[in-house]
């Protein structure tokens, strides 16, 4: 059947003229009669004239192995498979997002064991071995969790953690956190690597010392999360509201026990420049703050 008779009989059925048909698809009644009466009509524009009149053409597939079905048969079919695709799609997704959690968990587990053994070695030489015999096996971790990660290369740390360390000596940071045993154990850390500490129990005096000391005074500001009278978090956002930006762009790293999902995300959005779990590992500490300088 030719297009002409196909429009005509659809048309017929439909009780609307050709005329009509015309003004539907935007153009002028004479240029569709040309193009019906020379059969000129690509097969565009003949979709377009079923469109307009609301028709759906069903037609007869056969396949290879001889089978037969129908259009609407075959595009029922496959809009059943792809919602089949779309459920097993998002149940991977889930689980990818089920196993990457279960990697930064085992990263945070690896870092917190390594800093709690360099606080105890402060105190027995049984730490020292411990702490000899895990940091090998958190270096070797690190890199396997990355790469499962899909993390850039970078972003893994070098096994003895030296990297741009020599550059922190003489950096003068600010360590706020209301544990007094937590401030000694970071200093002695920082000042061990020829950094210069200068400390604070709660984030109001934070904002009062950046406030207080001139413009790029600080290098780095250590800033415990959960504190008595400001935490860390509205510190945080205090200083980066104050009206000089050399002040207010001093990178913050959040210090905090409770490496929960919601503190990592509001951290990143208020514009804390790292987030470090508590206790410590220092290597980790020291490699923060050479990649922020």
């Amino acid at each position: 059947m030719k297009t002409a008779e196909t429009i005509n009989i659809v048309c017929a059925e439909l009780g609307t003229t050709k005329a009509d048909l015309a003004k539907r698809m935007g153009m002028l009644p004479s240029s569709l009669y040309r193009k019906l009466a020379r059969e000129s009509m690509s097969f565009e524009e003949f979709q377009k004239c079923l469109d307009a009149l609301g028709v759906t053409i069903e037609f007869t597939l056969h396949y290879p192995d001889g089978k037969v079905q129908s259009s609407q048969a075959n595009h029922e079919m496959l809009l059943e498979k792809l919602d089949l695709l779309e459920k097993e799609l998002e149940a991977a997704r889930k689980a990818a997002e089920f196993h990457k959690k279960s990697l930064r968990d085992i990263r945070t587990e690896l870092n917190s064991a390594v800093g709690y053994a360099e606080l105890g070695r402060r105190h027995g030489s049984k730490a020292e071995e411990y702490l000899g015999k895990i940091q090998p096996v958190l270096a070797t971790m690190e890199t396997t969790i990355s790469c499962a990660l899909g993390e850039p290369p970078g972003d893994a740390p070098a096994a003895d953690g030296t990297e741009n360390l020599d550059a922190l000596r003489g950096k003068r940071v600010l360590l706020v956190d209301d544990n007094a045993l937590n401030r000694e154990i970071l200093k002695a850390v920082l000042v061990d690597h020829g950094l210069v500490v200068e400390e604070g129990s709660n984030g109001s005096e934070a904002v009062a010392a950046v406030k207080a000391n001139e413009p790029g005074y600080y290098h780095f500001i250590l800033m415990d999360i959960e504190m008595p009278v400001m935490d860390g978090f509205e510190a945080t956002v205090m200083i980066r509201n104050l009206p000089n930006r050399i002040r207010a762009n001093v990178p913050i790293l959040a210090l905090t026990a409770n490496a929960v999902a919601e503190n990592r995300e509001r951290a990143a959005v208020i514009g804390m420049d790292d987030f470090l779990v508590k206790p410590c590992n220092s290597a980790r500490l020291l490699r923060s703050l050479a990649k922020l300088q």
